[in-house]
């Protein structure tokens, strides 16, 4: 321990010594994102792969309750006076509890924007789950301009703040508790009229 580390530490001051480092064993990652066209709509498919290092897995199978928050963004992105900037045209944002159930060996999705329930004997059979978006509707082809750039954007986290108090504390200067996908971006050129 160095003399630094020692008067910080006398003054309960360690904790300026341990900031957060990405871990390469815990993330969140968006595999991939594609667009298409169905019935009218501006459609998603995805799938995100998910790694949780000791901390995180002995939480789960604590039965403490992880919530995920998903977020997915229609942006259009426009050119003034060679300035570019983007205007948001769809924010949707939905949660979704990963649970295991210890009685009955079961890890339990609930999510909480369609209220749907699923439960899995694996926890990497739900975890798949968790990170595929299929046949995703984003916005009505009608209320998007023709012939116009447009980025479709994706992001999961671990809501650090649904979790019970004691672990928030600790999440705040542990990486392993810092699950983000980042965002992971797609354009898409309108053509000049929607079939």
């Amino acid at each position: 321990m160095t003399t630094w580390q020692r008067i910080l530490s006398g003054l309960g001051l360690t904790f300026f010594l341990s900031f957060p480092v990405m871990s390469e064993t815990s993330s969140i990652q968006v595999l991939y994102l594609n667009d298409y066209q169905e019935d009218q709509q501006l459609v998603v498919d995805a799938s995100a792969r998910f790694q949780f290092p000791e901390k995180v897995l002995s939480a789960i199978h604590h039965e403490i309750p992880l919530t995920f928050t998903t977020e997915i963004e229609l942006n259009e992105i426009r050119t003034l006076l060679g300035i570019p900037f983007s205007r948001n045209r769809t924010q949707i944002v939905y949660r979704t509890e990963l649970q295991y159930i210890g009685y009955n060996r079961t890890y339990v999705i609930a999510n909480k924007r369609n209220q749907k329930v699923q439960s899995f004997d694996s926890l990497k059979e739900a975890m798949k789950t968790l990170g595929t978006l299929s046949n995703f509707r984003i916005s009505d082809l009608a209320d998007l301009h023709p012939d116009t750039l447009y980025a479709v954007k994706m992001r999961i986290s671990l809501d650090q703040w649904q979790l019970p108090t004691p672990l928030i504390i600790d999440t705040l200067w542990s990486s392993d508790w810092q699950l983000d996908s980042g965002w992971r971006s797609i354009e898409i050129q309108s053509p000049k009229s929607w079939l």
